[in-house]
């Protein structure tokens, strides 16, 4: 008990250390943050989970959380702190859990390896589904392992506990409960089937229960059909938009990927996963180890479809005990005492785990060091540990509301970022919403997310900009390294603030004064949000109806050097490229456009960029116009660098030419922030890519990696260099040069120059 008792103080202690202090400037990130935050607010203040706020995880996280901010002083750390128990109680259960098959001191130490492993010193205090999951899941195994007479009533506990786990996160509970009915079904041979059956039965009616009253109290409260659409239709169509079948290979790649991770999760899980196997080859016992072993690989597949540290400590978590356990076997078998057998078992489990501990006490380092200021203002946000910078940006910020509240009560504030080009829309601007009291919403989205705001909620942006028509609200944005404020109609810039990265934007109703002249409705067509019919801001007229750009085809060496070139259903005139004599592949955007004239004046892009990549960044030569990138890049898509937004008239065509050794880049055109059009280039060879913007506007260029070969491949062009990036951050090769990158003038402007 006593041990137990220790243990949770020592995860406390540890999660309360980095509660305050997360990866960006104190949070996990501002986006995550800033929506859990405002889904508290939500329903503290009278909302309902779905039908009022947001939620794409399960019926009961958002209460859950709720009830830690009620309870340890209504701030965003009170979540945070509430969590850092939950963590604390899981340790005891794992604790427990470990005894099953290790004394006392080994059983303490799987539990601090487990710890040591956690991901507080890389990313904080995550508000997380599965932060609840973990003790549900943990609480359940305890039961079935304790149950070896397959008592129905005590599975009945397991299948409720289950059902928990669906209700904070309904993809890892499904999991979960399929875990035990396999792991029941494989024992049917080796018990009585009747006693099988039934705790099986009893699982599954526990977890139909649980089910079935989360969904009868969504829909008596109305929410029924909100809760399809944000935890079941959001998410499909987010994570399977642009699939395309490629039969078996489409089903291993995500499987492969698994090893872009430290090995150590590889070796674990997988060591759990076989011990049935030569438990059985040797005659001995089952003691639960076919059970974790089937729980291993079924939430292994909760790490769909993001692999990062985090999914693989909670999905790994139930895993490390029995690992620790498996080895200590092994060894016993060798070495005849104990303690030495002990000792050497702690001995190869820190080898395994070993670049986790060195990878999260540099992390701990970092945050140390540069989280040297603490939020006081505004109170939701109080006791975040961050930067000076931060700190003064949003003592800012929080001032300019606040001013502006005094002199109009009751305002409200909305946010109108769309995406920042990033971070796969966690957007920076989402704290804002909770700086002011009483900052309702109408609609259960209150940002502007791909697939949710678009394809889930088609008619959100009507609703959001037919608010801010009606209701005046203040205006809030943030743009990646850009200072100008955008032209709304009948609104003014009311705060300017510089983030880390970029600006944080205020705008409030042009008649309440400020720093920056109100927009001219005049100028509708200047402006980036135009005047309506009845008066106020809305959307801007329809852009191109996809982003994304197309290979086009080869275009071969040309016999008349003054003739157009055909490429597939393209009409290109291009004098550069007639001049070639290889084959050239071509990429277009708009992917349909049909013709493109780019024998006019040239104007080579700019080598001063508004943000280049830190590690991982592999461009060894940014010169006007030309472009080399060579080594691993940081990831599969990672971004390179990006330009500041500039005015690019009607009918400017943007060209870049090269070569892509091996890999790939995507060249890409934000729009205030979101992406306006992108261009894949993935095809080893000479290329052109031709981006053509028959509307004028301001439009930001972005460089980025484009590695999607599969990890197979890049194994077998670089076998050594491919297993060494299993033991770090994944291996991804990528070599291209740009020659030539730049504006093509439209016809009109050329010639008059």
């Amino acid at each position: 008990m006593w041990t137990g008792a220790a243990l949770a103080l020592a995860t406390l202690a540890l999660a309360l250390y980095f509660a305050p202090r997360g990866f960006h400037a104190g949070f996990v990130d501002m986006g995550h943050d800033g929506y859990q935050l405002r889904q508290v607010v939500d329903l503290t203040s009278g909302g309902v989970i779905f039908r009022d706020t947001f939620d794409q995880y399960g019926p009961l996280n958002g209460y859950l959380n709720a009830v830690g901010f009620l309870a340890l002083g209504r701030r965003l750390l009170a979540i945070k702190y509430f969590i850092c128990g939950w963590y604390a109680a899981s340790a005891v259960l794992l604790f427990a859990i470990a005894r099953q098959w290790l004394d006392t001191p080994l059983s303490a130490f799987s539990v601090l390896v487990w710890l040591g492993l956690a991901p507080f010193a890389n990313h904080g205090i995550m508000i997380s589904p599965h932060a609840y999951a973990l003790l549900f899941q943990a609480a359940a195994t305890l039961v079935a392992l304790r149950t070896r007479d397959l008592d129905p009533r005590r599975f009945a506990a397991v299948g409720v506990l289950a059902g928990l786990s669906w209700a904070v996160k309904q993809s890892i509970g499904l999991l979960y409960i399929a875990a035990i009915l396999a792991w029941l079904a494989s024992v049917r041979k080796s018990r009585p089937r009747r006693r099988v059956d039934a705790a099986a039965a009893a699982a599954a009616g526990g977890f139909a229960i649980v089910v079935a009253v989360a969904l009868a109290l969504l829909a008596m409260s109305g929410a029924l059909h909100d809760w399809y659409l944000q935890t079941i239709a959001f998410p499909r169509q987010f994570y399977t938009a642009g699939w395309s079948p490629r039969g078996l290979m489409d089903v291993l790649d995500p499987v492969l990927e698994q090893f872009t991770q430290p090995l150590y999760w590889i070796v674990i899980r997988l060591v759990v996963i076989a011990a049935p196997l030569v438990y059985a080859a040797r005659g001995a016992g089952d003691s639960g180890r076919r059970l974790m072993a089937f729980v291993t690989a079924f939430l292994w597949l909760a790490t769909y479809p993001s692999v990062n540290f985090m999914h693989q400590w909670w999905t790994a978590s139930l895993a490390i005990a029995p690992f620790v356990a498996c080895v200590h076997d092994a060894l016993q078998r060798r070495i005849a005492l104990p303690r030495l057998a002990a000792a050497a078992t702690v001995g190869v489990v820190l080898v395994v785990t070993a670049l986790g501990f060195v990878e999260r006490l540099e992390a701990a380092t970092i945050r140390r060091q540069t989280l040297t200021a603490t939020l006081t203002n505004p109170p939701l946000f109080a006791g975040i540990r961050t930067d000076g910078a931060t700190k003064t940006a949003f003592e800012s910020l929080f001032a300019a509301l606040t001013r502006y509240r005094g002199d109009h009560p009751g305002v409200r504030v909305v946010s109108i970022e769309t995406a920042d080009g990033w971070g796969n829309g966690k957007i920076e601007s989402l704290p804002l919403l909770s700086f002011l009291d009483g900052n309702r919403h109408d609609h259960p989205v209150y940002w502007s997310l791909a697939i949710l705001s678009t394809a889930v909620y088609p008619r959100y942006p009507d609703a959001l900009w037919r608010g801010v028509r009606e209701q005046r609200p203040l205006i809030v944005d943030h743009r990646w390294g850009d200072l100008r404020p955008l032209r709304i109609c009948g609104y003014r810039a009311l705060a300017i603030v510089k983030s880390d990265l970029g600006h944080w934007h205020v705008y409030a109703p042009a008649e309440s004064g400020g720093d920056a002249p109100a927009a001219d409705p005049a100028g509708d067509d200047a402006m980036d949000y135009p005047c309506a019919g009845e008066g106020g801001p809305t959307l801007p007229r329809p852009r191109p109806s996809t982003v994304a750009g197309a290979f086009r085809g080869v275009a071969a060496p040309a016999a008349d050097r003054a003739a157009s070139i055909r490429v597939g259903t393209l009409e290109l005139i291009d004098p550069a490229l007639q001049a070639m004599n290889v084959p050239v592949d071509v990429y277009t955007w708009p992917p349909q456009i049909s013709a493109i004239r780019v024998d006019r004046t040239f104007e080579l892009a700019s080598a001063e960029t508004s943000w280049r990549a830190g590690r991982g960044d592999i461009l060894t030569r940014l010169d006007p116009g030309a472009w080399t990138a060579s080594g691993s890049a940081d990831g599969p898509l990672s971004y390179l660098a990006q330009w500041p937004e500039r005015d690019i008239l009607p009918g400017s065509t943007f060209v870049a030419r090269g070569e892509v050794v091996e890999g790939g880049l995507q060249i890409g055109f934000l729009h205030h922030g979101s992406w306006a059009a992108t261009v894949v280039v993935n095809r080893p060879g000479p290329f052109e890519a031709i981006l053509t913007f028959a509307g004028g506007g301001e439009y930001g260029l972005v460089l980025a990696n484009y590695v999607t070969a599969p990890w197979r491949e890049r194994a077998q062009r670089h076998p050594v260099r491919a297993a060494l990036g299993l033991l770090g951050r994944g291996f991804y090769p990528n070599v291209f040069h740009v020659d030539q990158a730049g504006w093509a003038r439209p016809a009109a402007a050329a010639s008059e120059k």
